[in-house]
């Protein structure tokens, strides 16, 4: 440390920042060393409203453990306020629908995005549902693999929309990544 007085703030690109630069220093160090928190932040895509529904009751689970918890429907969420969510959380949980074997286009382009970021020090899983066959699970797992994001249990796959007892094992997958955060 030079301990010289930080002023301003001048990227040559981006924001100026006059106006406590001292704080934009402390979460660029806190982001640098990967901190997180007990927080969890829940990502997802949905086709006809099944995965939507296991995303809600997933959410539910880990508040009900008395952890932070953030949902993004991706296609009506800003991509930036979803990564700023995922700044300091410990935990990601991503869901899709399944079209075509595959994950749903918007959030295939989020998670390459994603990816790229390569965030250290998390643990994720994965859900979403599906009609004929499965995949979007797997290629969901995929990414985050190489992103270096621990997965820290199995996917949740449930086909067409989930019934009462599918729905409480959505409930339980939430509180059962809540407890793997600490």
């Amino acid at each position: 440390r030079l301990n010289i007085p930080i002023k301003m703030i001048a990227p040559s690109h981006g924001i100026i920042w006059r106006k406590e630069p001292q704080k934009i220093v402390d979460a660029y160090l806190s982001w640098a060393k990967s901190k997180t928190k007990p927080k969890v932040v829940v990502v997802y895509e949905t086709m006809w409203g099944a995965t939507g529904k296991m995303a809600r009751k997933i959410v539910e689970g880990i508040t009900d453990s008395q952890v932070e918890v953030k949902l993004f429907d991706i296609n009506g969420s800003d991509r930036t306020e979803v990564i700023k969510e995922m700044l300091d959380a410990r935990g990601y949980i991503f869901g899709s629908s399944t079209h075509n074997n595959d994950m749903l286009p918007t959030i295939a382009g989020f998670l390459e995005f994603l990816r790229g970021l390569r965030p250290k020090n998390r643990v994720a899983c994965v859900f979403g549902s599906y009609g004929w066959a499965g995949g979007a699970v797997n290629s969901i797992e995929k990414i985050l693999k190489e992103a270096g994001i621990e997965i820290v249990q199995p996917p949740l796959a449930i086909k067409y929309v989930p019934d009462e007892n599918e729905v409480k094992r959505c409930y339980e997958y939430g509180r059962d990544l809540a407890k793997k955060l600490y």
